[in-house]
């Protein structure tokens, strides 16, 4: 079986790259001798990153603060010809879309608008190019939504129609869609991450085994992101009292338990908004902690997950890194900044442990963090049942693939 995932976004997310690699553990595993081909937005970086093929997305555009509002509806106009194209042959043109006998649309949370996004229309636009190739396609574990731009929720609902099968990641999306009316079959299954296979690390086991020795209390793991709150209006002083939470969090752990938090960046780009250690530099620089520090190192995926695997206990905002603990078994405390952190912690009966990024206070993130602590050995059992079952119906999308049948 040939198979093409397209809607890769880029390995600098260490998250995003980690669904690649669980896809491609998963897929591996429950069809063998398959052929993968990955198509992302930044191929020259991604090659790297992964042991598959690696294509450049079809009709790739690069968008960002720069661009003019011209050049954007300029975009959009051409791209909503091609969502709208009801010929029987597709309008772009692609040899990897040939090759394939089915096409996964990736794991994550791309199918998303607070207002006209043209990043958006570009996912859907990969989407339909393998609908006009009248190809088998299967969202992959995603989430979607919300989409609060009539236009591009109408356009998704016409492109979700004809897709062969929707995997999402919570219950959030399947209300979505079935408020949308969508007439693929939708199933709920756990984010593919959960299966991505660790790898030791020699670089991991120094900093651990220093800290070790020098350092007696528990070694927290803390990830943080820029946030722009789309959906409040002051944003700055969300952000600001984001930051402050996160500040007061730190220091009532060392003060608390003399615990070592180390910010360990998710996301290294692929611009300096979306790079982690941009704010957590920020966040350091505005206390005064002896204990705190950034790792500033380019972890692949699989050592990360190794990395989080040997923490005491885990504070994230983004969302995979959440993910790479909590499938190690680690007390985790969840900062929710989209809906699929808040629905992940709900399939695991973890509810008490996350928190809105538009509702989080130093009050509300320190007492969650100290119940997380001291629950800590009640939360290591819970998950050592729950997540082998997560793992398991992780891979479901791939069995279902296995069961396919296709025009040759």
């Amino acid at each position: 079986m040939n198979i093409l995932i397209i809607n890769a976004h880029s390995s600098r997310n260490k998250g995003d790259a980690g669904i690649i690699l669980s896809m491609v553990d998963s897929l591996r595993t429950n069809i063998p001798f398959c052929n993968i081909k990955v198509k992302t937005r930044f191929p020259e970086v991604d090659k790297e990153a992964y042991d598959i093929p690696v294509g450049e997305a079809i009709h790739n555009i690069l968008v960002d603060d720069n661009t003019t509002k011209l050049k954007k509806l300029k975009l959009a106009i051409e791209m909503i010809r091609i969502l709208e194209n009801k010929k029987n042959k597709p309008m772009l043109r692609d040899p990897d879309y040939e090759w394939a006998d089915v096409v996964v649309s990736c794991g994550g949370g791309f199918l998303l608008t607070h207002g006209f996004s043209v990043m958006t229309l570009q996912h859907l636009v990969q989407i339909k190019t393998a609908i006009d190739y009248q190809k088998p396609i299967v969202i992959y574990s995603q989430s979607i939504g919300p989409l609060y731009n009539k236009i591009i929720k109408n356009l998704t609902k016409k492109v979700l129609d004809k897709v062969t099968k929707i995997y999402v990641r919570e219950k959030i999306s399947y209300s979505l869609l079935k408020e949308m009316e969508i007439q693929a079959p939708v199933e709920v299954v756990p984010d593919s991450a959960f299966y991505m296979e660790l790898r030791k690390s020699n670089e991991v086991d120094r900093i651990i085994n220093e800290l070790r020795i020098s350092h007696k209390g528990p070694i927290i793991g803390l990830t943080v992101r820029d946030w722009k709150f789309p959906e409040v209006e002051d944003h700055g002083s969300h952000r600001n009292k984001y930051i402050k939470s996160i500040q007061e969090t730190i220091l009532f752990l060392e003060k608390q338990y003399e615990a070592r938090v180390l910010l360990m960046p998710q996301v290294l780009g692929p611009n300096s908004f979306n790079d982690d250690r941009n704010i957590s530099r920020e966040i350091l620089d505005g206390i005064n902690s002896n204990n705190a520090q950034l790792i500033d190192f380019d972890f692949h995926p699989r050592e990360l997950k190794y990395f989080y695997s040997r923490m005491d206990m885990f504070i994230g905002t983004r969302m995979h890194s959440n993910i790479f603990a909590l499938a190690s078994n680690i007390p985790t405390v969840a900062i929710n900044y989209e809906h699929k952190t808040k629905g992940i912690m709900e399939m695991l009966e973890l509810n008490d442990y996350v928190v809105d990024i538009n509702d989080v206070t130093p009050d509300i993130l320190v007492k969650m963090s100290k119940k997380c602590w001291e629950n800590r050995h009640s939360l290591v059992n819970h998950l050592t049942k729950r997540i082998p079952q997560v793992i398991d119906s992780s891979q479901v999308p791939a069995i279902f693939m296995n069961q396919l049948e296709f025009k040759k």
